[in-house]
């Protein structure tokens, strides 16, 4: 009897083990946490379920069935590449433009991008699109300028922006290259709007503009040309004031 009560003995405290790691499995397959930075949506069979979750916290969800995709809920970057786009005067430079967002919608974001790389994707296309047609509408003046401050007769002389004897108006356009950014931002926001993607633009930015090897040559030129024009006039008012001197 001794041999067949601890054989029944086992037999219960294999069942009990086994129970107490089902109860276990099942309870941790059936929390899951989202802290500060995150953000995230049920899916079931690949189907989301309810809202996208944003509190912070302790969640749960049906075990096995159920899975949580997490997304960043902080601000994102996005760095396009330098594109060679041609401005309304016909002067091709290089753009390298950036910008931050956010998903703002998480169910939203899942249903069209799915994650974070392919909605970078779509996000180059639809940038990279407003900041080429914004270029393409602009001259390289405005393009450059990013101040209200206007300019004097001699920075004229010596701007490398001055190219092609533009005229001094052009150069008093306020706030030109924020009025690009923010063409830039209102049309990348409409157009995210109606592909109802689940993202914010918050920011874009030229972060750099370069020109290309021919107008770089121009602008050169000019600066050259401009530096010796200054040059010749205080060589004039030198020679003109030792004139003086010497007629004195």
């Amino acid at each position: 009897d001794e041999p067949e009560k601890s054989g029944e003995k086992i037999m219960k405290q294999t069942i009990i083990l086994i129970i107490v790691l089902a109860v276990l499995i099942i309870g941790y397959g059936s929390i899951y946490i989202i802290n500060e930075a995150e953000q995230a949506v049920v899916t079931q069979f690949g189907k989301p379920v309810g809202g996208a979750i944003t509190d912070a916290g302790l969640h749960f969800k049906t075990p096995i069935i159920q899975t949580v995709i997490k997304f960043d809920k902080r601000i994102l970057e996005w760095d396009g590449s330098a594109n060679e786009i041609p401005t309304l005067d016909n002067k091709y430079i290089f753009i390298d433009a950036f910008a931050r967002w956010r998903i703002s919608d998480a169910l939203q974001f899942y249903k069209s991008a799915k994650n974070e790389l392919l909605a970078q994707s779509r996000l180059d296309d639809i940038l990279d699109g407003a900041v080429r047609d914004e270029i393409a509408n602009r001259t390289l003046v405005e393009i450059i300028r990013s101040s209200d401050r206007v300019m004097a007769i001699q920075d004229v002389e010596s701007s490398s922006v001055n190219i092609n004897d533009q005229i001094i108006e052009d150069l008093t356009a306020e706030g030109a290259r924020l009025k690009i950014i923010e063409s830039i931002l209102e049309s990348v926001s409409t157009r995210l709007l109606d592909l109802n993607m689940g993202i914010e633009i918050l920011d874009v930015q030229l972060k750099r503009i370069n020109y290309n090897n021919q107008v770089q040559e121009q602008v050169f030129n000019r600066m050259i040309s401009g530096q010796n024009q200054i040059a010749e006039k205080y060589r004039a008012q030198g020679q003109g004031k030792k004139q003086e001197i010497l007629g004195m």
